[in-house]
């Protein structure tokens, strides 16, 4: 089926499953799955390959020479990719590509752990994800800036805290958490929310109407925001002020939920709500009149990237593949299937028109994003406690 042809709400539907899996489970998961890999747990379900790792410190890069034929088999998340894209990129290069899906990162890690990173040559980690793959030696030096698309990558995303020679990744999609509402149930000459004390406070016309994503880590985040305090602050008066917030936050409350957000907002379950950025655009398709917040004290970014796992078998193949999507034409094509943007410079010219004209699509310049690194242990023991009350 055509992109263009896909049935609206089940494209809006599969893509919040998606994006619900990979946000919500993030920091604590990753920090309960790096206690599970050191354990030596295996997944759930048959292994993917029985070839030997490469050594990840053995480098696949330097000098670019594309492949012209052989396979690339990539492994990303559900509804992520255009699969007919595939089939342009096989008419350009001569490589047959093969794609395969997972719902979280914490399924991807789990599975190249119990492979020893054999199995699959392109695989799509978001940030924290790409750092735990090099510290246990499941990712390949690619040398990404040594491929000629490199020149592509957008100045926000050449040194990420993951990668930062970004020798082992290359960007894909990013995204934010900020919040949306109704701008239509703005009395005349109200202002409208800007911040996250906004969000947290409001009363008419938005009391009782507000939808929350069931997201501790980018929740508890939010409300410290709110109360003048820094993501992961050990200062228990700030985390105590924060649950304060949620607790009194909680009765202006409706739903506690990350599924079908876009639908709840575009129909008016929902008037106010934290969303991901590319479901307001999907909200936004269904009522213009919903609006995109870039909250004044901050709003967390994720990223995206295309990593070659260490036991990769077509290593110049899948170096071939990420080069390709380093084009911004192709680049664009997954971004305007998925409704979110690209750290690649050019990509806006190829965006369709209703995400160009999106700001929450294409962040403003002045848009105060942060790519927040997960937790500790122990503060995040305090971000259960606090996000548990808030749920009761």
């Amino acid at each position: 089926m055509k992109r263009n042809q896909q049935p609206p709400r089940d494209r809006f539907a599969s893509a919040v499953r998606r994006r619900r899996c990979r946000r919500a489970a993030s920091p604590r998961a990753a920090a309960a799955l790096a206690l599970a890999l050191a354990a030596g747990l295996t997944a759930c379900g048959g292994g993917v390959g029985d070839t030997v790792a490469a050594d990840p410190e053995a480098s696949g890069g330097g000098e670019f020479t594309p492949a012209t034929s052989g396979r690339v088999t990539i492994y990303t998340w559900a509804d992520y990719f255009p699969v007919e894209e595939l089939t342009r990129f096989t008419e350009e290069t001569g490589i047959e590509a093969t794609i395969d899906f997972f719902a979280s990162n914490e399924e991807l890690l789990t599975k190249l752990e119990a492979t020893g990173g054999t199995g699959y040559d392109v695989v799509v980690p978001s940030d924290y994800a790409v750092e735990m793959m090099i510290e246990r030696g499941l990712a390949l030096k690619i040398d990404v800036m040594e491929l000629p698309n490199a020149v592509n990558i957008s100045e926000r995303a050449l040194s990420p805290y993951y990668d930062p020679k970004r020798e082992y990744s290359a960007p894909f999609m990013y995204g934010t958490t900020g919040y949306a509402y109704n701008a239509a149930l703005l009395a005349e000459g109200q202002e409208p929310p800007k911040s996250w004390l906004d969000f947290f406070t409001w009363e008419e016309p938005y009391a009782g109407k507000i939808g929350m994503l069931n997201d501790e880590f980018d929740g508890v985040n939010a409300a410290l925001r709110a109360v003048e305090a820094e993501p992961c602050t050990t200062d228990p008066a700030k985390l105590q002020e924060a649950l304060d917030l949620l607790l009194d936050f909680k009765t202006r409350v409706n739903t506690i939920s990350s599924d079908a957000v876009p639908d709840r907002l575009g129909t008016g379950q929902n008037s106010m709500a934290m969303i991901w950025n590319g479901d307001t655009h999907r909200a936004w398709v269904i009522d213009e009149n919903i609006a995109y917040v870039y909250p004044t004290e901050g709003v967390s970014i994720f990223e995206d990237n295309w990593v070659v796992p260490s036991g990769a078998e077509n290593v110049q193949q899948a170096r071939t593949f990420i080069n390709w999507m380093l084009d911004p034409k192709n680049a664009a094509e997954a971004a305007n299937y998925v409704g979110f943007n690209a750290h690649i410079d050019g990509v806006f010219e190829y965006l369709e028109p209703s995400m160009q004209s999106d700001p929450a699509v294409v962040p403003p310049e002045d848009a105060p994003m942060e790519l927040v690194q997960a937790c500790d242990n122990e503060t995040m023991n305090k971000y259960s406690q606090i996000w548990e009350s808030f749920r009761q």
